[in-house]
């Protein structure tokens, strides 16, 4: 099945009918990869996804061929030439050998929570695995397959990261945040993708005095904390109102303040 889901995609700064578009184009080889939100046709924190896809690309030791101005140049075309002013792009380099190297960028299907979703809250579950590279966005077709197969079988949003020592680093594609005694939780950049809407998050709650403390959250603390809330490019901010058998309150000021703020740097 494609992944491209609007008329049109880019390739190599070509404009393409996405019915030509086949998953063999970004599954063989490396490829690296963002995805970003387009909203009321503005592309949400372009900059922050491209500082990650290079940031990215250095730590593979892929040397990029284009320059930012080229792959904005890209990005608009593709916004252009779809009918859309609501949804996700993604945006790949891929590499198979130092010649055979190409660049795309098309429409994602997206899955937005709804209203009540951000006022009750979602059910997620957990998933064994462990990351080896979690700076770096990495496309891994057989995780994503493995991931959507269990969310559809657990009816769940969301599937939490478990490593080899019991702690939850992150979710399959958001950040995750506990709060515990008035303080947010949120495992060490060092342990989880930098996320773009992770670092607003912490944007917002320096801004508003509310205290971070960065450390691992064990799965077993779960069932224990005041609230638990996941952040990502297409749920922004999240609350969650169950992990697999563990039900949690969602009635807490730390939580809607922050998705209050996170609102104000969107709408600006």
């Amino acid at each position: 099945m494609s992944e491209c889901v609007q008329p049109y995609y880019m390739k190599d700064g070509s404009l393409m009918d996405c019915s030509s578009f086949q998953m063999g184009l970004i599954n063989e080889g490396k490829s690296i990869y963002e995805v970003a939100r387009l909203h009321n046709n503005r592309l949400l924190f372009s900059e922050d996804h491209l500082h990650r896809l290079f940031t990215s690309l250095q730590l593979e030791g892929i040397d990029s061929w284009l320059t930012k101005e080229e792959i904005i140049s890209t990005l608009e075309n593709l916004i252009s030439n779809n009918p859309v002013k609501e949804g996700n792009i993604k945006f790949v380099v891929n590499v198979r050998s130092h010649i055979d190297r190409h660049f795309f960028a098309y429409f994602v299907k997206h899955r937005y929570p709804s209203e009540n979703d951000y006022e009750k809250g979602v059910k997620i579950t957990t998933f064994p695995f462990e990351r080896t590279d979690p700076n770096k966005k990495v496309w891994r077709p057989e995780f994503r397959r493995e991931v959507a197969e269990l969310l559809s079988r657990k009816q769940a949003f969301e599937a939490l990261l478990i490593d080899s020592k019991n702690s939850v680093p992150e979710a399959s594609k958001s950040n995750v945040f506990a709060i515990i005694d008035n303080t947010v939780i949120t495992p060490p950049d060092d342990l989880v993708l930098p996320g773009i809407t992770r670092k607003y998050v912490l944007k917002a709650c320096r801004e508003m005095g509310i205290q971070v403390r960065m450390r691992t959250i064990q799965l077993e603390e779960i069932e224990r904390v005041d609230g638990l809330f996941l952040s990502g490019t297409s749920i922004h901010v999240l609350p969650v109102c169950q992990v697999n058998d563990t039900r949690l309150s969602i009635e807490n000021e730390i939580i809607l303040k922050i998705i209050n703020q996170f609102q104000k740097t969107i709408n600006s």
